[in-house]
């Protein structure tokens, strides 16, 4: 559950990288204030028509540096300078076949010399996928496919850094393919055993990606897990359109059978695996370590610390991750020794994935909340000993660079306020520290490096309108030029009366404050009252409250709407990221219980305010935010009076081992933690003035139905009546709920339901909003 905020942004993103326009949709209604600027419609949100511009370039050694792949409309590829802007063709697209026309992805070879073009894919689960893959030589012009048999059935494939290589990964095996020749190197994959490949709570929980195997920097050695399912138990998801979906239902719903490890249950075992490129006859070498025992052991990261492939280092966890052994392998004897480690069993240990080995060296840097803040530390190699790079009370976010040459790391924190990025440059041993941006001044900023690290493009991202420009490293306050300003959304959005979003901090008596970022309605009037509308997410480690640009989007909506006009107003609890370990981990073991309090604590605060109107204060949220709506609703405080609780944790009994695990320890070790955390007492469901929507994906895979099926189940038995309990399901779709149009109902459904809230038992507002208005033409449509 990594921070799922579909409904916050990134369904609906009027914000996300877009370089071209979408045409409008011509039936809209447009409502004018009383200086004849538009307000933002339904229509608007789902348009397109409001995207930020943004450069995401994927850089390449290849040439000078400052070189990057950019793939034009066509689909050819393109070699370009930023910096100069010349730019020279290095795949035409008619030297393709057709079959690899509108590829899904594509893969430079560092060399340069080939490039991988990835096709005909099936999505499987939120980051992994099933492709054909095909080799294009840049040079002869010649293609081929990476298996000669293949049929969709590829589940990752990547080069060498430094050798004619490929590795693969086909039926949970793993493939190497040099120069032409494949060899297969592993022959235990199928439904227990994945090779070089995450299971599904891996994939979700720890790499956040599809892949598990890595490439020495000289490309002699490949160091991969092996997973082991076996005792793991299986969740079967029912189609009933038939799996992925098709028009028409069958006569018999198709199962996915997905083995999905819940709290307290089999985890799938891991080992650690190195196999010599150089002698593909060896089998691979299955490293033996002494950390935790087999079954109590998660690996969180593995990082490569020499220029060569003599040594590599992985991060392992215990189950419950409140300890953590950073293992290093000597890859010529093959042999392992831990070479630091770390408890904190008051709370847990995040997976931050943060090694980064400094070329030419024998350090690497990392990062670490020990001190109760993230920052970096540099260690040597063999060594447990680190040394600061960054210390005080705010929080290191990214790692943006490392210039081994000059000894400076680039780097993002919450040096200036929790809500907002600033980037540094710093010497390795902490001194020389430099703003690369106006630190004095609200910002939200980032910067990606070219690939000799000599360029970056620096990425202003809120709170007003984004821009991009170009720098030379070391010459932070002269920029090259310009990537985008944003001028033509900036006269697009100057038609519009937009709401009026600001940021505070409400203390609370009990010695902390809560990060609150409120939208007002564009023609707000202080004289009058309005209902308001929370939107947490509130899970561990996030941020939902960061100062990036907002602008066009359902929550705008939600605030413009004239038969709305809602007061957004979004709150991050205790348990969130980027306020010290302390603030993060004091919901260790309850979860659901601070974050609830929180949010009704601010929400008793605002009830107070001459312009909110407090018998009509709701909330609604999706995930973790589903689930904190449903705690707050359980509480049965007065002050909210309805929620929308979607695809929701109903019982972190449900929900994946390491994930909650990580928060709330082992179902055998805290009953009593589970018990309360799980959503249970309906007193409050049954005296929440406005009732509550429950919405959830039947094919849910994250997330899984059973959890509101459950709640239903357990409000149902418990007395809630169908006046206070609305209840929708989404035939087959996932936690993204976009299955067969359902994206667009979920938000007109939202609205619909606000909207009868809004006009609940108030005739006077009835009377005021009384005429046609986007509410009314959507709930039509």
């Amino acid at each position: 559950m990594r921070d799922f905020q579909v409904w916050l942004g990134t369904a609906l993103s009027a914000f996300s990288s877009s370089s071209t326009a979408v045409v409008p949709t011509a039936a809209t209604v447009e409502v004018q204030d009383s200086t004849s600027k538009s307000l933002v419609t339904f229509e608007d949100v789902f348009s397109g028509n409001f995207r930020v511009n943004r450069t995401m370039l994927q850089w390449t050694s290849q040439g000078e540096d400052g070189m990057y792949v950019d793939a034009d409309s066509e689909g050819s590829l393109n070699l370009a300078n930023i910096v100069t802007g010349n730019s020279k063709v290095l795949v035409n697209v008619s030297d393709l076949p057709k079959k690899v026309h509108g590829y899904y992805e594509y893969l430079i070879q560092p060399s340069g010399e080939h490039i991988l073009f990835q096709v005909n894919r099936t999505k499987q689960y939120r980051y992994s996928d099933f492709s054909d893959y095909y080799v294009f030589n840049v040079q002869d012009k010649t293609i081929f496919p990476l298996a000669e048999d293949q049929h969709g059935d590829i589940q990752y494939a990547t080069f060498s850094p430094q050798t004619d290589t490929i590795a693969y990964v086909r039926g949970n095996d793993i493939y190497i393919w040099h120069d032409g020749n494949t060899t297969r190197i592993t022959d235990d994959g199928g439904p227990d055993v994945f090779n070089g490949v995450p299971d599904w709570v891996y994939e979700e929980e720890i790499f956040v990606d599809k892949f598990a195997l890595w490439f020495s920097p000289d490309g002699c050695k490949l160091a991969f897990l092996r997973f082991n399912e076996t005792g793991v138990e299986t969740y079967s998801i029912p189609y009933y359109m038939g799996y992925p979906g098709t028009i028409k239902a069958e006569l018999y719903p198709t199962f996915l059978d997905l083995r999905y490890p819940k709290a307290g249950s089999t985890n799938p075992t891991v080992s650690f695996n190195v196999v010599s490129i150089d002698d593909l006859g060896e089998e691979p070498e299955e490293i033996q370590y002494e950390a935790f025992d087999r079954n109590d052991t998660v690996i969180g990261e593995v990082a490569w610390v020499t220029d060569n492939s003599s040594h590599v280092i992985f991060r392992v966890f215990n189950r419950v991750q409140d300890r953590e052994k950073i293992v290093l392998v000597d890859t010529a004897k093959n042999s392992a020794s831990v070479v630091r480690e770390r408890a904190d069993e008051s709370g847990w240990i995040d997976n931050k994935a943060a090694i980064r080995y400094i070329p030419g060296s024998s350090s690497y840097v990392d990062m670490s909340d020990e001190s109760g803040w993230n920052h970096l530390y540099l260690y040597e190699v063999r060594s447990s000993t680190p040394t600061p790079i960054t210390s005080g009370n705010w929080e290191v976010t990214a790692l943006l660079n490392i210039n081994a040459r000059n000894k400076t790391i680039y780097y993002q924190s919450t040096e200036r306020d929790s809500t907002e990025r600033h980037i540094y440059s710093i010497s390795l041993d902490g001194a020389n520290k430099q703003a690369l941006v106006d630190d004095s001044q609200p910002g939200y900023w980032t910067a990606s490096f070219s690939a000799g690290g000599g360029y970056y493009i620096q990425s202003y991202n809120g709170p007003d309108l984004p821009h991009q420009k170009l720098y030379a490293a070391g010459d932070a306050f002269k920029s090259i030029k310009t990537i985008h300003n944003n001028t033509a959304l900036a006269a697009k959005l100057s038609s519009y009366a937009l709401p009026k979003v600001s940021w505070t901090a409400i203390e609370h008596p009990d010695g902390y404050s809560l990060n609150v970022m409120e939208r007002l309605p564009p023609n707000f009037d202080s004289s009058k009252q309005y209902p308001v509308i929370f939107d947490p997410y509130g899970g561990p480690g996030s941020q939902s409250t960061g100062k990036t640009f907002r602008q066009v989007d359902f929550k705008a909506y939600l605030a413009s709407d004239p038969e709305l006009e809602y007061v957004v107003l979004t709150v991050d609890n205790r348990g969130t990221g980027l306020k010290g370990r302390k603030f993060r981990t004091v919901v260790t073991g309850q979860l659901g219980v601070f974050e609830a309090q929180d949010q009704v604590y601010v929400a008793q605060q605002y009830a107070k305010k001459p312009y909110v109107d407090a018998s009509h204060v709701s909330m609604m949220g999706w995930s973790f935010g589903g689930f904190l709506t449903a705690k707050v609703l359980e509480l049965g405080s007065d002050v909210f009076s309805f929620g929308i609780i979607t695809a929701p944790v109903s019982d972190f009994r449900f929900y994946d081992s390491i994930y909650t695990e990580r928060y709330m320890k082992l179902p055998s070790t805290n009953p009593s933690g589970y018990a309360t955390s799980a959503v249970h007492n309906v007193t409050g469901f049954k005296d929440v003035r406005g009732g509550f929507l429950m919405q959830h994906g039947t094919g849910d895979d994250n997330v899984h139905f059973q959890n509101s099926a459950a709640l239903v189940d357990t409000l149902t038995s418990g007395g809630v009546g169908p006046g206070n309990m609305h209840v929708h399901y989404f035939t087959d779709s996932d936690h993204g709920i976009n299955f067969h149009g359902a994206s667009q109902f979920v938000y007109k459904q939202m609205a619909q339901y606000l909207y009868k809230e809004r006009m609940r038992k108030d005739e006077k507002l009835v009377h005021q909003f009384d005429r046609r208005g986007v509410v009314d033409s959507i709930l039509r449509a």
